[in-house]
């Protein structure tokens, strides 16, 4: 059984198991894995929910998906919101683009990371797409004209964990998010072993 069809399976089955109550279903990405949820979204009003359960996709950094006709299908569904944060000088979601027929879907909610003071002024298209540091502007944003101030208990150092988009001054190391001595550990005998799973970091998002 392919891993959609064990998703639709399994939604229907917990649609079915809570059907006395209210469910809601969201699915989230960033950059590929935004695409995967807006397709994955689309798949599930159309084929797994019925319309009084809303479906959410909330997307990152998200390349264009698909033609008009598949922003008509996803509009179709009443229960479908698609929602899009995307930083304003990111290049990734301007394409593929117009000339290949592709539209966006949803309703942009467009950021800018040079409203931040704590980051810098960037020429790196990958920073630009970095979903630590939308994450941070997102935790700040007051709209285009408000004032940037943080009003989410958010760590600025998130930011650098894969990159060094932050300024010097805030004192946090670049590309700080490293798994130690790349998960191995001695055993008992004095063996180097990777480490057992129950052992690794828990990545914090």
């Amino acid at each position: 059984m392919s891993l959609r069809l064990q998703l639709l399976t399994k939604i229907k089955e917990l649609l079915l198991k809570y059907k006395d109550e209210k469910p809601s279903i969201v699915l989230t990405g960033h950059s590929l894995g935004a695409t995967e949820a807006v397709l994955a979204a689309y798949d599930i009003a159309e084929n797994a929910s019925s319309d009084d359960v809303p479906v959410t996709g909330i997307v990152f950094g998200c390349p264009q998906v698909g033609n008009k006709e598949f922003k008509d299908e996803v509009t179709r569904h009443k229960n479908l919101k698609i929602l899009h944060v995307r930083n304003t000088i990111d290049l990734l979601t301007r394409y593929p683009g117009g000339l290949l027929g592709y539209v966006d879907i949803g309703t942009n909610f467009v950021i800018d990371t040079k409203k931040s003071p704590y980051l810098k002024d960037s020429r790196n298209p990958g920073d630009w797409h970095n979903l630590q540091a939308m994450l941070h502007v997102v935790a700040g944003w007051n709209g285009k004209k408000g004032e940037f101030k943080l009003m989410v208990k958010r760590s600025i150092a998130l930011v650098n964990k894969s990159c060094e988009f932050l300024k010097d001054e805030c004192l946090v190391p670049g590309s700080w998010w490293v798994e130690k001595n790349k998960g191995m550990i001695k055993d008992e005998n004095g063996e180097w072993v990777i480490a057992p799973v129950e052992e690794e970091p828990e990545p914090e998002f």
